[in-house]
């Protein structure tokens, strides 16, 4: 085996463990502060992020759930008072809002993501943190171009969760234009 695979074979296997291990200390962070399930977080973010006003269908399509699960899951957040269905401006559809609380606990949400996600980040130095930066923009672009033609190809099939679900726009300078997974999708 030469050097360059043994390297891309170790990276990958590191890339894989420390994967699962972010994302169950990201899962389990927020859904600790959410109490109300593993899709309620994303949902909450989502709303908050990008979605605040959108329909249940808009909703279903960023979580990857199914219509009848994201219509149980917004009757749940309802429940809760986290979120307020509203007529939409066509007086046929119904969107879906934030309430204040609903608010407050995305925040939280996101909180509770970034201080996991600063934790894994913590030994790297601020050299090692732009160099990972770079690389993770990198693969981000390559992994949402692979998404949008694997959509394309199976255009019937229900569509994969976005990958932005839980993210903060502000962080990854979305509205500079700085974010690699919306720059890939355009």
């Amino acid at each position: 085996m030469s050097r360059k695979q043994s390297s891309r074979q170790h990276a990958a296997n590191a890339l894989g463990a420390l994967s699962l291990v972010v994302a169950d200390r990201m899962s389990a962070a927020v859904e600790a502060v959410a109490a109300l399930g593993p899709s309620a977080p994303a949902a909450l973010t989502a709303l908050h992020e990008f979605l605040d006003g959108g329909s249940v269908t808009q909703l279903s399509s960023a979580l990857g759930l199914t219509h009848s699960g994201t219509v149980r899951l917004v009757d749940r957040l309802g429940a809760e008072g986290l979120i307020e269905r509203v007529g939409a401006q066509d007086g046929r559809a119904v969107s879906i809002v934030l309430t204040p609380r609903g608010r407050r606990l995305a925040l939280q949400i996101r909180q509770a993501r970034e201080k996991t996600l600063t934790s894994a980040l913590s030994a790297l130095t601020p050299d090692e943190l732009d160099n990972l930066a770079a690389a993770l923009d990198t693969m981000l672009t390559t992994v949402t171009l692979a998404r949008a033609e694997e959509r394309s190809a199976h255009s019937n099939d229900r569509p994969p969760p976005w990958l932005c679900r839980l993210c903060d726009f502000a962080a990854c300078g979305r509205s500079e234009g700085n974010c690699p997974v919306n720059n890939a999708a355009r």
